[in-house]
């Protein structure tokens, strides 16, 4: 297959050339443990310490740490298993919401068969958590509240800085936000957020390497014991180059996060309009113009699984599902949760831009769309 149009970067993204250099140069040269007290050794944990300098820098915070991890799904889990059970003598109430990432939903679900009380909070018909929803669910015993800021399917963002504000009333509250559709593409205000997690592979970084960023005073219960690594709360021996490698990506992610952000905004654009012009066609499930990176739409007479298929073999990648429960479950949940069709939620596709992607490619891909819905029968 000559050509390869990858438009599944909401799933993981293509590493930058410049961040794989970086990370083989330092895996050479500072290979030693971070925890050593010889001079190796403490020149690989100066690097680990300059990387978390680097993160905080970038995102202008000066009250926080950074605890790496090994991407996004084990920094969602630290932080809700952590602070749910380091403070369950505050309260047991948690609240999260119906489109939640599998490991956030999950996370709960699991802390929910071990006593504590939880509330799923619906979104609206744009896929949005509404913030009277969230205020008529806190209760006296409720003691964190997480609310990612872009959904992974649809894209919809979530009213971060207003629900933030509104919990800045409630000190028992942890405010935990999953951050990884967003870091590095849209601006999502973190004054009033507590913790949030990223992955570094969902803006061309590596696989394996991620974070959970906390406010200092936030107490979490370890959830894997060991040597005491990451301030006590993630052991293991830390990979120094993922880590630096993470903190490099992100420090381009930011600053040209207003180009990327205008570049990818025009194939949306083009894309969208498609998408409306044959709504005999398509349902747009995703309705927030503010991110242009994520495109979710539904089939109306066709199966979405046979079109991602048969569009992989004309060698364009897109998704019908979330690639972390694609392979468990033949529906989008999330998708369900805006209409609660069950019909269009079993035929979504989701179509995910980077900075890489051209209008060609999308013009491409819309051309192998039509040739293809041609051919699928009812």
């Amino acid at each position: 297959m000559d050509r390869i149009i990858y438009l599944d970067n909401a799933s993981t993204s293509k590493v930058n050339p410049e961040v794989l250099e970086s990370f083989n140069q330092i895996t050479l040269k500072y290979f030693a443990n971070p925890s050593s007290i010889h001079r190796l050794g403490q020149e690989s944990n100066r690097l680990l310490e300059k990387s978390r300098e680097q993160i905080l820098s970038l995102l202008n915070l000066n009250h926080h740490e950074v605890i790496f991890t090994s991407g996004a799904t084990e920094a969602n889990n630290l932080a809700i298993k952590g602070y749910a059970l380091a403070n369950r003598n505050r309260g047991n109430h948690l609240i999260t919401s119906a489109t939640e990432h599998p490991s956030v939903l999950n996370t709960f679900k699991q802390l929910e068969k071990n006593g504590f009380e939880i509330t799923i909070l619906p979104v609206n018909e744009k896929g949005v958590v509404e913030v009277n929803s969230l205020r008529d669910a806190v209760k006296e015993n409720t003691i964190l509240v997480s609310i990612m800021s872009v959904n992974n399917e649809i894209g919809a963002i979530n009213p971060i800085k207003e629900i933030g504000e509104y919990l800045k009333k409630y000190p028992k509250i942890a405010f935990h936000v999953d951050m990884t559709q967003a870091i590095g593409k849209v601006d999502i205000p973190l004054e009033n957020v507590n913790m949030f997690s990223f992955a570094g592979h969902k803006i061309h970084g590596l696989l394996g390497s991620g974070a959970l960023i906390k406010e200092k005073k936030i107490i979490l219960e370890a959830q894997n014991s060991g040597g005491g690594q990451e301030n006590n709360l993630r052991s293991g021996t830390n990979t120094v180059a993922l880590s630096a490698s993470l903190a490099k990506v992100l420090r381009l992610a930011v600053d040209h996060q207003i180009e990327n952000y205008q570049k990818v905004s025009e194939l949306r654009d083009y894309l969208v309009s498609y998408l409306k012009d044959n709504d005999d066609k398509y349902i747009l499930n995703s309705l927030d113009k503010n991110n242009p990176y994520i495109v979710n739409f539904s089939l109306k007479n066709k199966k979405a699984s046979v079109l991602v298929e048969a569009l992989s073999n004309r060698g364009i990648m897109v998704s019908s599902l979330s690639a972390c429960h694609s392979k468990n479950e033949d529906y989008s949940y999330v998708v369900y949760a805006l209409n609660h069709d069950m019909c269009l939620a079993h035929n979504t596709v989701r179509v995910s831009f980077s900075y890489d992607n051209t209008l060609e490619e999308v013009k491409e891909f819309i051309k192998e769309l039509e040739s293809i819905m041609k051919e699928i029968k009812q």
